[in-house]
């Protein structure tokens, strides 16, 4: 008798997971559908980006740029415009579904590599807090490492469902 408790534990705490899971699929499906982010997601992973931007500045990396985007059925092509002297540029994207992330020099499909930085970028752990929802830990993550002429533009590709945070630093 003595374990009931602890064995009830489980499938409760599964429950409450199933439910935010639930929960996060749903915040996602109608940002997809409206093709604009819910308030309170935006405000997360704004601060999400901002504490990688503070991050990653301690480091010498220089920001190029930082956004939230909605996702929906096509991909998001976003031109950022680089300007510095340093010729490797780090694209990160942040989700709480799948996001995939490519990254253009020009027209043409840049050769690229994931980013070192791209589970280390912020001063803790990935994860963000969404109001009704709770803390979702395990944010989902793409990144590429491209090799640019100083000053040349790129062009980041994102796609995947709901809200995603994307942000480029500039390796002086």
């Amino acid at each position: 008798m003595a374990n009931a408790p602890v064995a009830d534990s489980g499938p409760k705490k599964a429950s409450a997971q199933d439910d935010k899971a639930a929960s996060v699929d749903a915040l996602v499906d109608r940002e997809s559908k409206k093709g604009a982010c819910d308030d309170g997601h935006k405000a997360a992973l704004e601060k999400l980006l901002a504490d990688a931007e503070a991050n990653m500045s301690k480091s010498g990396m220089q920001l190029v740029a930082k956004r939230v985007v909605a996702l929906g059925t096509a991909a998001k092509s976003i031109e950022l415009a680089v300007s510095g002297k340093g010729t490797e540029v780090h694209v990160l994207a942040y989700g709480v579904r799948d996001v995939s992330l490519d990254v253009l020099v020009g027209t043409a499909a840049a050769t690229t590599l994931r980013s070192p930085f791209q589970r280390s970028a912020t001063s803790g752990p990935l994860s963000i807090e969404l109001p009704k929802i709770g803390m979702v830990d395990e944010l989902q993550t793409d990144s590429r490492q491209v090799t640019i002429k100083p000053g040349q533009p790129i062009v980041a590709k994102v796609s995947g469902q709901g809200c995603a945070a994307l942000v480029a630093f500039l390796k002086p």
